[in-house]
């Protein structure tokens, strides 16, 4: 049986009621929401209709009132007291949110009930039409990078392979050939993202810039970089160019620069980051370490761990809403990881070994234990990975002073 993420359940529980709202899912590619809408209708018996967007002609204003106008004429002739219609990629189509603002209208005033889902990659573009024009007429169902226990149950991953290898289902038969697996994560994924995704949200006016921008920030996955550091060790750009470009691979979930957290906002927004990948297998796609070199290296398993559970919060923090910092004094002293949500703030360290200093860690919850609901570290001294990977990080800001 082919393996079902959570989100089926929900969508399945939504499509269910009546006609309020639509269906709308999000996140990066290669996560599995075309599998998740291809799940949902091999388990109904309504009639539905699926077109995708992919290589249409964005300035085409005409393709998605056609194509909803085929499903209501089937839908009138096949005499369909329900009927879904599914649109995928709808992103692509320029103005594509006043569109479905106008067709869904019109159903609602005609008390049509045609249910929609629609399904795009670009987050920026989705969460820019959502907030102009459809407010109150969608619900959102978010998609992340596969997790750990996806990875295990659906592809018997360990948690080595996972750390190393990230949450991309598609490339998970191709681990075991490691320079197959690297060529196909550059054809399958990374070109497609800098050469399409991200020129559709701004234009690029160096697009070679902006592929070693993003190569450098994954290679320094889990270390500071300053912004003059790159431009200097790329010898190319303006610190203002490789902030928007930082930026604009943070909004395609693939690279987060982390800020340094401090009370001031602008201290903050004015920090070194932090790089970050937000699914390992970015980062190890330009690693100079092989699966078996990784792993056999206490000094590089040691990062790859750090780079790892980074990843996951990058990932979470898209999905619920927090924001992820980290934080260093002027003596150095850092704790790896601050989740912070309103007030609260969540403290993570990550130890590979009881050799591992702490110190910064300590001190950040002396400081700020005022505004901690959480604090723990990660490894083989703290929190196991296995359970680390397993909790449910929205709940750490619900309680009161806890150590793990």
């Amino acid at each position: 049986m082919e393996y079902q993420r959570q989100h089926l359940a929900i969508l399945k529980s939504r499509m269910a009621e009546p006609r309020r709202r639509m269906q709308i899912i999000m996140g990066p590619r290669q996560v599995g929401k075309s599998t998740l809408v291809y799940q949902y209708c091999d388990g109904i018996d309504l009639p539905y209709d699926y077109f995708a967007a992919d290589g249409v002609n964005r300035k085409d204003t005409t393709w998605i009132h056609n194509h909803w106008q085929e499903a209501r004429m089937k839908m009138d002739l096949h005499k369909d007291k329900e009927r879904i219609l599914i649109i995928d990629e709808v992103q692509k189509i320029d103005g594509w949110s006043e569109q479905v603002k106008a067709e869904w209208d019109k159903d609602t005033r005609e008390k049509r009930n045609l249910k929609v889902i629609l399904l795009g990659s670009s987050r920026v573009l989705l969460q820019k039409g959502l907030d102009e024009s459809l407010e109150g007429r969608f619900e959102a169902i978010k998609m992340g990078f596969w997790e750990w226990n996806e990875m295990r149950d659906a592809f018997g991953f360990s948690m080595q392979q996972f750390i190393y290898f990230g949450g991309f289902p598609g490339l998970a038969p191709d681990i075991h050939d490691e320079d197959r697996w690297r060529n196909l994560m550059e054809d399958t994924i990374i070109t497609p993202i800098l050469t399409r995704d991200i020129l559709e949200i701004e234009e690029i006016r160096n697009p070679a810039l902006l592929r070693q921008i993003f190569e450098l920030a994954c290679m320094e996955s889990a270390r500071e970089l300053s912004l003059t550091k790159m431009q200097g060790t790329l010898n190319s750009g303006t610190v203002p160019t490789i902030k928007s470009y930082l930026n604009l691979l943070d909004q395609t979930m693939t690279v987060k620069p982390l800020q340094k957290y401090a009370p001031s906002p602008i201290k903050e927004k004015n920090s070194v980051p932090k790089m970050q990948v937000c699914n390992s297998a970015f980062r190890n796609r330009y690693g100079q370490f092989t699966f078996e070199e990784a792993v056999s290296s206490p000094m590089e398993w040691g990062r790859q761990v750090e780079s790892a559970v980074g990843a996951h919060l990058a990932n979470r923090s898209y999905l619920d809403g927090f924001e992820l910092l980290y934080w260093r004094n002027d003596k150095k002293k850092e704790c790896d990881y601050v989740l912070k949500k309103g007030q609260s703030l969540v403290a993570i360290e990550v130890k590979s070994s009881s050799a591992d200093d702490t110190s910064g860690f300590e001190e950040f919850r002396k400081l700020y234990g005022e505004h901690i609901t959480a604090a723990f570290i990660v490894g083989p001294e703290g929190l196991p990975l296995e359970d680390f990977f397993s909790l449910d990080l929205e709940s750490l800001f619900k309680k009161s002073g806890t150590d793990a």
